[in-house]
């Protein structure tokens, strides 16, 4: 994406969180297997300047050995969000592995907005 195109998709977003109030959560999706990438560190930022609550999902957790996805959910973590006030999960979509306590969170967090 040139850099024209990045700015455009930038200001969208930020119009777009910005001005919607029918947002409950973001639910932030990032790679397990790789650091955060300037992209990723970029909404993050837009994301918290929006004042909305979210939480992070490391994805394609069934990508890495089982023994390293605490390890590598809590790397993500101190990169993105190091003093841990924002939750963050292990999450398997194709495997449907790491979900449990994700979904149990977002059926917490419904339950208080009713």
């Amino acid at each position: 994406m040139s850099k024209k195109e990045q700015a455009q998709v930038g200001k969208f977003i930020e119009e777009y969180l910005f001005s919607r109030n029918e947002i409950s959560l973001i639910i932030f999706l990032v790679d397990i297997r790789h650091k955060p990438t300037e992209n990723d560190r970029l909404m993050y930022n837009y994301i918290v300047s929006a004042k909305l609550p979210f939480i992070i999902v490391a994805n394609k957790a069934d990508k890495i050995a089982v023994t390293k996805v605490d390890a590598a959910t809590k790397d993500l973590q101190k990169e993105l969000n190091p003093i841990g006030d924002i939750k963050t999960f292990p999450f398997s979509s194709e495997r449907k592995i790491y979900t449990d306590t994700m979904w149990e969170y977002l059926d917490n967090f419904l339950e208080e907005l009713k």
